[in-house]
């Protein structure tokens, strides 16, 4: 049995963003049968605020028509109605709920006593239980007994139904079993189910107070020798002499290590204080600024066009995930903890964004002006993510393609910034330092195998390789730069067993600095891209920068500075993204690049010296004409004044 959807819900937009951007969580809900808007609402009031604690603290939605709703009526008063809150923990905990029989009264009841003693504390779900719920939870389950004058509470009789162990101890149908229940749950079995907080039995008369009727005792000092076998045999409470040794056996509660911990709401981790600006014109750049990942480089290459262009700016580093090193420590004296200045630019992507935002909440973009500095490397943004639109005034995109994937669906401004590209780091390294032979000539492919393998397509650069060279005697060499392949995956072996086959290709996996990565372009003396899409294109242009021939496919955010002038264009036929290709690739187009051109293009570049030279002449003059840091930051420098309504100076 299922819970039918919630009539009429729809998902507001922060549940819209997480349900788009946690596939993880969707494909998990799905295992377990819950795949509906409504089951994913759901999971957000029980889980969200382990995900996204920010968002999860914001967002309001309706919680008695989504949890309260009755899918299943008890049979008893013991037995408690179905909720659709515990209809999902059923099935959302299916590997400790499956030994319940939905389809018995027995069952449900005893599922219903788990959930209460043992899902409510581990989840934390009091607040979201009925106001029936917790009431009935407290309730009385038995008269006063004597001699303590207090019932059984409804929670104590639930564990003791959930328990093998405490079911076996005692009869709480008779006055003995029931004190004897009474006594283990007040002074043990609480604490061991965590039974905390407003989960916690408050009695109808005090326990630690002495009381005239009990001769002074107190009633918590009478359970625990109700409790006691060997007191009970020794100690008699209607002696007044033996009142201190059965007062003495109170002692501190000690938890079961083994019960599992009640699950605490996760705090938002801040990434900056919050408050108004304390500048007037400036620049927060928020972004990988200490991964060594391309998009790391983003927030690099962004600073250093402001610093040329004289705009001040703050840095805010958001840490890139266990997977990525993060120790690029260039813009580690721009690091701050507030935002300084009036305008913030996201360098991240838009997933990322909107992530920051479900985790982070408001105080990265309120009382600011944000800018998203948004890569993309398909000719559309997703439908799905539409909502993301809402965190940023404007995008600023680094290529025309780009900016034309955006402005078809964007509700908010649109610019071309051209990204800055800068070489100044290199630090020089001998092709030894590598394992490259010194008489051939390298072309070089540098890729990332979390920038989705399909969009690299690096086996096309084998595929071309050995067709341009087919005899093994040509002095060429290609080397293959990846970073962050997972041993386990197979592309990255049936990768690595192409390049096995051909002496002549190398693979180097593993992360460089940024000075000795670029000294490999140095290195090398040609580069190819036969990629499917590039948002820019950041590595073609640095090898452009560097005087190196660049053969890449003539599509996408490199078409705006290679041509055949300034380099080799590889042609290219549209083909559909494939199925787990790239995300939200589902409809769309890109480019497969003719391995016969690639070919072609790299025998020229090896075989034709004097045209290749002109080529990358051409190419490093585009690149330092149109891409140089002063260059870019002028641009960005005069977009700012505009926003500021301060005269271009």
């Amino acid at each position: 049995m299922c819970a039918s959807p919630a009539p009429g819900f729809a998902l507001p937009p922060p549940l819209r963003l997480a349900w788009t951007l946690r596939d993880d969580i969707r494909a998990n809900l799905r295992l377990a049968g819950l795949a509906g808007e409504t089951d994913f609402a759901v999971w957000w009031l029980c889980c969200g605020h382990e995900a996204f604690p920010a968002a999860a603290a914001n967002v309001e939605l309706d919680r008695e028509r989504l949890l309260h709703e009755i899918v299943d009526h008890g049979e008893t008063p013991d037995t408690p109605p179905i909720t659709r809150l515990m209809d999902f923990v059923w099935r959302f905990r299916a590997s400790e709920t499956a030994r319940f029989d939905r389809d018995s009264a027995a069952g449900r009841a005893a599922f219903a006593a788990w959930f209460f003693t043992s899902a409510v504390p581990e989840m934390g779900l009091w607040h979201l239980l009925s106001p029936e719920q917790q009431t009935w939870l407290h309730e009385a389950t038995t008269p006063p007994l004597t001699p303590v004058g207090l019932p059984v509470p409804r929670l104590a009789r639930l564990v003791w139904a959930a328990r093998d162990d405490v079911r076996g101890a005692y009869a709480p149908d008779t006055a003995e079993g029931a004190l004897g229940l009474l006594a283990w749950y007040v002074l043990y079995g609480a604490a061991e189910m965590g039974h905390s907080g407003d989960l916690t039995w408050r009695p109808p008369l005090p326990l630690d107070a002495p009381e005239p009727e009990l001769g002074g005792l107190s009633r918590r000092a009478v359970l625990a020798w109700t409790a006691d076998d060997t007191a009970r045999k020794s100690l008699d409470p209607a002696r007044p002499e033996h009142h201190p040794a059965i007062m003495a056996l109170v002692r501190p509660v000690e938890t079961n290590r083994s019960s599992p911990p009640c699950r605490k709401k996760a705090a938002a981790a801040c990434l900056v204080r919050g408050g108004p600006p304390r500048q007037d014109f400036g620049v927060n750049i928020i972004g990988y600024a200490r991964g060594e990942l391309g998009i790391g480089e983003d927030s690099r290459m962004f600073a250093q066009a402001l610093a040329a262009a004289d705009v001040p700016f703050a840095v805010v580093n958001v840490p890139a995930g266990a997977a990525v090193r993060q120790t690029d420590g260039w813009l580690d004296a721009c690091l701050v903890s507030e935002l300084p200045y009036p305008v913030s630019v996201f360098c991240l992507t838009g997933l990322d964004t909107a992530r920051l935002w479900l985790e982070h909440g408001d105080t990265l973009f309120a009382g600011r002006r944000n800018i998203g500095y948004w890569p993309w490397e398909l000719p559309a943004w997703p439908v799905a993510l539409h909502d993301a639109y809402g965190l940023v005034d404007e995008l600023w995109l680094s290529s025309t393609y780009t900016r034309d994937a955006f402005a078809a669906s964007s509700p908010v401004p649109t610019f071309l910034a051209p990204m800055a590209v800068s070489v100044d780091r290199l630090t020089p390294v001998p092709r030894s330092r590598f394992g490259l032979p010194e008489d051939r000539f390298l072309f070089l492919y540098v890729f990332d195998w979390n920038s989705y393998p399909a969009r690299k397509n690096p086996q096309a650069a084998i595929d071309a390789f050995r067709r341009a060279f087919p005899t093994g005697r040509e002095p060429v060499g290609l080397v293959l730069k990846t970073m962050n392949a997972r041993p386990e995956d197979p592309r990255r072996q049936l990768l690595q067993a192409a390049a096995a086959a051909d002496r002549r290709i190398a693979v180097l996996a593993e992360t460089l600095d940024r000075g000795e990565a670029l000294g490999l372009f140095a290195a090398c003396d040609a580069y190819v891209s036969p990629h499917r899409a590039e948002g820019f294109g950041r590595t073609l242009a640095e090898a452009m920068l560097l005087g190196r021939p660049v053969i890449a496919t003539a599509h996408s955010g490199n078409a705006d500075f290679l041509t055949p002038d300034t380099g080799f264009p590889v042609a290219y036929r549209l083909v559909p993204v494939g199925q787990d290709e790239y995300p939200f690739g589902e409809g769309l187009l890109w480019a497969d690049p003719d391995v016969e051109s690639l070919a072609a293009h790299m025998r020229l570049a090896a075989n034709q010296p004097t045209l290749a030279r002109r080529r990358a002449l051409a190419g490093r003059e585009r690149i330092a004409a149109r891409h140089a840091p002063h260059s870019v930051g002028k641009a960005y420098r005069r977009r700012l004044q505009e926003i500021a309504g301060l005269a271009p100076g």
